[in-house]
């Protein structure tokens, strides 16, 4: 089976457009371990990354990579494998780099020389370790705002990356994706939105 990887982004390109759409970025890699499966041992890394100190729901990624590996581009650098591979995956969470697959270049380049087992996934906030203790809580707003939010914009045909610049206007902020409103921000917004309308 052969791989086209001109579809696929590295993870220093990924990391590059995170960094350049999120400068306050922090990433946490945790410690690795050794775990086996079916008489075959990986070595298991997590990765958290934190779009900015109020971001209350981090991207988190799991990866294991086989130890010891297969080839000679993967043996004795397993841990650091699997650290790439897990940071691309939480970039790949955010958006970054991703196209037609969440995994990256490197991860791709990978597995036509072994046959990987890599595991990602968000937990739930109580696992993550928080490195901003003091941050104020953020409020996410729900499916039925955003859902009100887009139904009010589309009526005005307001769609897309107007609807982004509608917000940072409204809200006076750059707004890049829907993940950057709270649910504060999507009140204003609709509010906005509904006045606009009234007045058409």
């Amino acid at each position: 089976m052969s791989f086209n990887l001109g579809d696929y982004v590295d993870v220093p390109t990924r990391l590059a457009m995170a960094l350049k759409k999120y400068p306050d970025l922090r990433i946490q890699e945790s410690q690795p371990h050794i775990i086996e499966v079916d008489t075959q041992k990986y070595v298991e890394i997590s990765c958290t990354v934190w779009r900015d100190a109020t971001d209350t729901l981090p991207v988190v990624a799991y990866c294991w990579e086989q130890i010891p590996g297969k080839t000679p581009y993967t043996r004795g650098s397993e841990m650091m494998n699997s650290s790439t591979s897990c940071l691309g995956r939480a970039l790949g969470f955010l958006g970054m780099g991703i196209g037609k697959s969440i995994a990256s270049r490197d991860e791709v380049q990978a597995a036509q020389s072994r046959q990987p087992t890599q595991l990602a996934a968000v937990v739930p906030l109580h696992d993550v370790e928080m490195p901003f203790p003091d941050a104020p809580i953020r409020e996410y707003p729900s499916s039925k705002q955003l859902g009100l939010m887009r139904g009010l914009a589309t009526s005005q045909n307001i769609k897309g990356d107007d609807l982004k610049a509608y917000c940072t206007t409204v809200l006076k902020r750059d707004i890049h994706t829907t993940g950057d409103l709270t649910k504060q921000d999507i009140s204003k917004v609709i509010d906005a939105l509904k006045a606009a309308g009234e007045t058409v």
